[in-house]
């Protein structure tokens, strides 16, 4: 930590920290008070979330608030593969009882525990028409299981009324190991000829910054592997260490982190051979982003912003500028079962352009929680979609335009979505620097300063 963490000038000296605290207090020690995302976590669990594995049943949720102190849960969706998904639970489902108890804003942290700890449960459906919210006598047990979430949750192609083929996809955490998804959606839109790309972000919460900048090459017109795609800056120790043209980072960087190639110079290759097939070369991209996005998701939306015309549909970002790394152990078998992810970097565009830690703001405003129930991913009844294909083609027929119009005009004040539960629960993660970060850098920087 005093050699990586970005604000290691702030470390108590070691006469004033108490080593005989558990692992997660004595690390709470460390932190600076401006860190709002470092943590610490046991190795294992850690290294699977950085897969995408989780133990789950598969469903992701937000709460409203209704009729004084009762609470309805809206799934806003459900992984592909996972228990949820064989029961035919769907987007937009709503549910107001778990294992018989209906939630309320005095219990839903104990009656939903079976939920943030991975286990299994009840839920009773419920209705929403006109305002009103009833609830019904079907109920689904829930099963949890070890998932292996992709990526790619959803890809469609729409089609506008004036003819244009629009891409759509659903993408959910970036997934350094799961690269190949991306490849094979833009090589199926570059294949259909699409015109224009929506890419919804609204609940990605972040992931690796390799495969963000496989995204961006993928999306970008006039791609070149050497292109600046992000900017380091470090504390003190790491930018005396590591030259000012080693923290300036180009798109082939970060190649060999999405790679299975050994071999840095035909990781390199391989990697730029996929994205020149599969570019899309677009002078415009529209971005669905809300406050669940955030990491990753707000790196690319801000970094591909200086090449090309980024359009923001849906709410303010969490505002993640910053970058961390895994600090394990190594040792086979591993001794030290924990591992931290402390913040080592705050992320710039090409031009050095990083501040948005207070969010990206949209160029159109558009809270999907004022439409219940939620529309299907993909649908164009959903109101981010719906503007988005708006913007794309303004030929658009007069009753499909009226229809949406009408759609983003009648949003409801009934409900209040409880933002408490989605920071307690949904929490954004920094960039994952892991791999991308070279490793005789790394090497160096701790010798030197042993």
């Amino acid at each position: 930590m005093r050699i990586w963490y970005y604000w290691n000038q702030s470390i108590p000296s070691d006469r004033r920290l108490d080593f005989t605290k558990a692992p997660t207090d004595f690390f709470e020690t460390l932190l600076d008070p401006a860190d709002r995302f470092s943590w610490i976590q046991k190795a294992d669990e850690l290294d699977d979330y950085l897969s995408g594995v989780s133990t789950s049943t598969g469903i992701n949720f937000a709460l409203f608030r209704y009729s004084t102190r009762k609470i309805f849960a809206s799934i806003r969706y459900v992984i592909p593969g996972s228990p949820a998904e064989a029961l035919g639970v769907k987007r937009g489902m709503i549910f107001t009882s778990v294992n018989g108890t209906l939630l309320t804003m005095d219990n839903y942290n104990q009656v939903l525990d079976p939920y943030f700890n991975g286990k299994g449960f009840q839920i009773t459906l419920a209705d929403l028409e006109n305002n009103t919210i009833t609830q019904t006598d079907k109920k689904i047990n829930l099963t949890a299981a070890r998932i292996d979430e992709p990526s790619v949750h959803f890809k469609e192609i729409l089609m506008t009324s004036s003819g244009k083929k629009v891409g759509y996809i659903f993408y959910n955490h970036f997934l350094n190991e799961k690269a190949d998804e991306l490849f094979t959606v833009f090589n199926d839109f570059k294949a259909a000829g699409i015109s224009d790309l929506i890419l919804d972000l609204r609940y990605n919460l972040g992931g690796g910054i390799a495969v963000a900048g496989v995204l961006s090459g993928l999306i970008k017109q006039s791609y070149a592997k050497d292109q600046i795609f992000v900017k380091y800056n470090y504390n003190s120790i790491l930018n005396a260490e590591i030259p000012l043209d080693e923290r300036n980072t180009s798109f082939k960087d970060l190649f060999p982190s999405v790679s299975k190639l050994k071999d840095t110079t035909a990781a390199f290759e391989e990697i730029d051979n996929k994205i020149k097939t599969a570019n899309l070369n677009l002078p415009k991209v529209y971005i669905l982003a809300t406050d669940n996005s955030a990491s990753a998701s707000e790196l690319v939306i801000h970094n591909l912003a200086p090449y090309m015309q980024v359009i923001h549909v849906g709410d303010t970002t969490i505002g993640k500028n910053e970058g961390s790394i895994t600090i394990e152990d190594e040792r086979e078998p591993r001794i030290i079962d924990w591992a931290i992810q402390p913040i080592v970097v705050k992320l710039a565009d090409k031009d050095g352009d990083g501040d948005y830690d207070k969010g990206l703001v949209p160029d159109y405003l558009i809270d999907e929680n004022d439409f219940l129930p939620l529309s299907p991913l993909g649908s164009k009844e959903d109101p981010l979609i719906a503007k988005a294909l708006e913007l794309i083609d303004p030929a658009l027929s007069r009753s499909t335009l009226s229809k949406s119009r009408a759609m983003l005009s009648s949003r409801s004040d009934a409900f209040s979505v409880i933002n408490r539960f989605n920071k307690e629960h949904y929490k954004p993660l920094p960039v994952m620097m892991d791999g991308a970060i070279d490793k005789k850098v790394l090497e160096r920087v701790q010798k030197t300063n042993r």
